[in-house]
C-alpha cells in the first residue's frame, strides 16, 4: 500500500455525516497497518474539492460550503480550505452568499474561521454587502462575529465598526466599538454613534448616541449635526434624530436648535415639523418647522417666522434664505418694524439680503405696501411762549 497522502476526488459531509466521514477516513488508515515497520506521523489529507453541508430536521439545507482544495487533519478534526464559497439558506431558500480567501473548519463544523477578503451578500431586490477581513462563524448558534473593521453597504450608505455580530437567523447586525455611518458622493456625510443595531431584511436601524454628523461642504467647510440618538432605514435612507438637535454651520454663521429632525440622506434634505430657534449671524430666528435643501442652497422656515435684529424685527407666515446668493424672502402677512422713526411696514412679501455686517437689509419687491412711521416735527416758532409750544411727534401713514 502506498504510504503517501491519498488524494480523494470529493468529500460531501452533512451535519450528521461529519463524524461518519472522519470514521471512513480513519478506516482507510487502518487498512494500511499491515506493515511491521513503525508508520510515520499521519499527514493531513489533501482533497481536490470540498463540499460541506448542513441540513435542518426537515432535510432542508441551512448552509453549504465548497472549496476547490482543502486539507483535513483526522486527529485534530480540522479542515483548511482555500477560495471558499458558501450559501446561507432560510427555509431551504438561498438568502446570503459568502466567499473568503481561506477558512479553517474546526470540530467538523462546530466553528468556522473565515480569513482574507470575506464577502457576504444578501440576495434579493435590495442587495446588501458585508465585507470583513476575519470572522468566526458558529453555525449551530446562527452567529458570525466579524472583526478588523467590517463594513456593511447598501446603496451609497455604509456602516462600519471595529467589531460586529451578525445574527444570521434574525437578519441583524450589531455594530459596536466606534460605529460610523458614511455616505459617499454628493452630500457626503459621516455620522459617529455609540452603537448600532441594523436589521438587514427591513433596513431598520437604531443607534445610541451621542450622535455627531459632519457634512463636508464644497468650500471644504463643515456642517455639524448633533443629537442624543437616531433611528432610520437604509432602504429609504431617511434618518430621524432625537431631540434636542443642534446644527452648526460655522462658515455661514448659522446655528439651529430644534426638536426631532429628519435627514433624507439620498435627497440631502434636513427637516423638522416642530418649533426651533437659531442664529443667522446677528439675526435671531424663530419658527415652527424648517427645511434645509442642501442641493438648492436653500433654508426655509415653514410657518410663524420671526426674525429679530439690533435694528429691526420681522414676522411672516414663511421665510427663506439662499445661503449661496444671500437672498432673504419673507412671505405672507409680513410685518417689518424698524427702530428708526418707529416705522412699521406691512406687505404680502418683503425681500432682503444678508450683508457683510451680518444684518439682513430689507427692501420692498414692489407689491402693495402699508408703512406707518412717527417723525418728530418742529412746530412754527410762536410769538409768545405758551402751552403746546415746541416740537411734537406725529404719526405719518404712507
Amino acid at each position: 500500500m502506498n504510504r503517501g497522502t491519498p488524494a480523494l476526488t470529493s468529500l460531501t459531509l452533512g451535519a450528521m455525516a461529519l463524524p461518519l466521514g472522519a470514521l471512513a477516513l480513519t478506516s482507510l488508515l487502518a487498512g494500511c497497518q499491515g506493515q511491521k515497520d513503525p508508520e510515520p506521523a499521519p499527514q493531513p489529507f489533501v482533497f481536490r474539492s470540498l463540499n460541506l453541508q448542513q441540513r435542518n430536521p426537515l432535510g432542508q439545507p441551512t448552509w453549504t460550503l465548497t472549496s476547490p482544495e482543502a486539507r483535513y487533519d483526522l486527529g485534530r478534526r480540522v479542515a483548511q480550505a482555500s477560495r471558499l464559497r458558501g450559501t446561507l439558506f432560510t427555509n431551504g431558500t438561498p438568502r446570503y452568499r459568502l466567499s473568503a480567501t481561506s477558512a479553517t473548519v474546526l470540530n467538523d463544523g462546530e466553528l468556522i474561521q473565515l480569513e482574507g477578503d470575506l464577502l457576504i451578500q444578501r440576495l434579493g431586490a435590495q442587495p446588501l454587502v458585508i465585507k470583513a477581513k476575519r470572522a468566526r462563524w458558529y453555525p449551530a448558534q446562527n452567529l458570525m462575529v466579524l472583526d478588523r473593521r467590517p463594513v456593511a453597504t447598501q446603496d451609497k450608505l455604509q456602516i462600519s465598526s471595529d467589531q460586529a455580530r451578525f445574527l444570521i437567523d434574525q437578519d441583524k447586525l450589531e455594530l459596536r466599538e466606534h460605529p460610523l455611518l458614511t455616505r459617499h458622493g454628493d452630500g457626503a456625510i459621516r455620522v459617529n454613534v455609540q452603537s448600532v443595531d441594523w436589521f438587514t431584511k427591513t433596513g431598520d436601524l437604531v443607534a445610541a448616541g451621542p450622535v455627531r454628523g459632519v457634512r463636508t461642504l464644497p468650500n471644504k467647510q463643515h456642517q455639524v449635526l448633533t443629537s442624543p440618538a437616531l433611528k432610520g432605514n437604509t432602504l429609504s435612507q431617511i434618518l430621524t434624530l432625537s431631540a434636542p438637535v443642534r446644527l452648526v454651520d460655522v462658515s455661514r454663521g448659522a446655528v439651529f436648535n430644534g426638536q426631532e429632525t429628519q435627514v433624507d440622506v439620498r435627497q440631502q434634505i434636513i427637516s423638522s415639523e416642530q418649533s426651533f430657534d437659531g442664529l443667522l449671524k446677528q439675526a435671531k430666528v424663530h419658527g415652527v418647522g424648517f427645511q434645509l435643501f442642501n442641493t438648492a442652497h436653500l433654508a426655509v422656515v415653514s410657518s410663524h417666522c420671526k426674525l429679530e435684529q439690533p435694528t429691526d424685527s420681522l414676522t411672516a407666515n414663511r421665510c427663506q434664505w439662499n445661503w449661496q446668493s444671500d437672498e432673504v424672502k419673507a412671505l405672507g402677512n409680513v410685518v417689518l418694524k424698524r427702530q428708526a422713526n418707529n416705522q412699521t411696514t406691512k406687505s404680502n412679501r418683503i425681500d432682503g439680503r444678508l450683508g457683510n455686517q451680518g444684518l439682513v437689509v430689507f427692501t420692498s419687491p414692489g407689491s402693495r405696501v402699508n408703512t406707518q412711521m412717527t417723525l418728530k416735527q418742529q412746530s412754527p416758532r410762536p410769538k409768545a411762549k405758551g402751552p403746546g409750544s415746541g416740537s411734537a411727534a406725529a404719526p405719518i401713514q404712507l
